[in-house]
């Protein structure tokens, strides 16, 4: 694990990997247990939040409870993030035979749609260091076909986009939207077409993934093959970064989301700010794992 060359790569593309987590038949075992565990009522009974969109499952599957900590993964982000980790947030992107590909989009404090506040707070900035970091694992097989994800390498570095500007959710708008929003009517130069730009098409195998800034503008391509792409993304925020701050609920993708029973999770290093709800266990009472802080 080369990181010092991580943190050159991901200055200047705003990403980096693809790197492999597990052998792609490890991660296709895996991902068949992690399949039923999602529905079994007994976890959906203990769940975070009562919806079809499945954030945070890594609060109620054990096995999810146990991937957002890997160090693979968790290393990386310290040293693109700092030594203190907090995941915020996980969330499923299945993209099924037929479904339109995912537009471009830009953010960093998530305030999506019509929030009257992001979801994210920093009350810390250290220049070239992230206030966010997403990991995004394929749990099958990712290719352009299927709808890989595609990203703009070194687009983080200026704001295409104004993430603080009102847009309607519209279920009715499928093609080249964020599940519904369309951002195509936030960029800030209306002549600007992200497709002219050098596109990464980032394809993977079972088992692999990338770490990227939600800044770095990125989509996904659609799936025009018979077979189903499923991603996972980690989300992830230093400590110092308030999340949901003074909220009790959100509305999003045209549902409502009771924050009572969500809280973060220290995947690496301490809390010495003290800002968010920490779960030290799963629903199932499981301990969390936590990183130590890098040597």
């Amino acid at each position: 694990m080369d990181l010092e060359t991580d943190k050159k790569t991901f200055a200047e593309q705003g990403f980096i990997g693809p790197f492999t987590l597990w052998e792609p038949e490890v991660m296709t075992a895996w991902w068949k247990k992690q399949r039923a565990a999602l529905l079994d009522p007994r976890n959906k009974e203990r769940a975070a939040f009562d919806n079809p969109v499945n954030y945070d499952r890594h609060l109620d599957v054990p096995g999810l409870s146990q991937i957002i900590t890997e160090p693979a993964i968790g290393r990386r982000m310290q040293a693109l993030i700092g030594d203190d980790v907090q995941c915020w947030r996980t969330e499923f992107f299945p993209k099924s035979p037929g479904d339109a590909g995912t537009g471009w989009h830009q953010v960093e404090t998530y305030a999506i749609g019509e929030a009257s506040e992001g979801m994210l707070e920093p009350t810390a900035r250290s220049e070239g260091t992230p206030m966010e970091l997403t990991a995004w694992v394929a749990f099958t097989e990712a290719t352009k076909e299927n709808g890989c994800m595609k990203l703009i390498p070194g687009s983080h570095r200026q704001w295409r986009y104004d993430e603080t500007a009102k847009i309607r959710w519209d279920n009715t708008k499928k093609d080249n939207t964020f599940f519904g929003y369309d951002y195509s009517e936030l960029r800030l130069d209306k002549d600007w077409d992200p497709d002219d730009e050098d596109v990464r098409h980032v394809e993977m195998k079972p088992g692999e993934f990338i770490i990227f800034t939600a800044r770095c503008i990125h989509g996904s391509n659609p799936n025009t093959s018979r077979k189903q792409r499923m991603g996972f993304s980690i989300r992830v925020v230093p400590t110092h970064v308030r999340v949901y701050g003074g909220m009790e609920s959100f509305d999003e993708f045209g549902h409502h989301f009771d924050l009572s029973r969500h809280g973060v999770v220290q995947v690496a290093g301490e809390d010495e700010f003290g800002f968010n709800n920490v779960k030290r266990e799963n629903a199932w009472g499981e301990p969390f794992t936590t990183l130590s802080r890098s040597a």
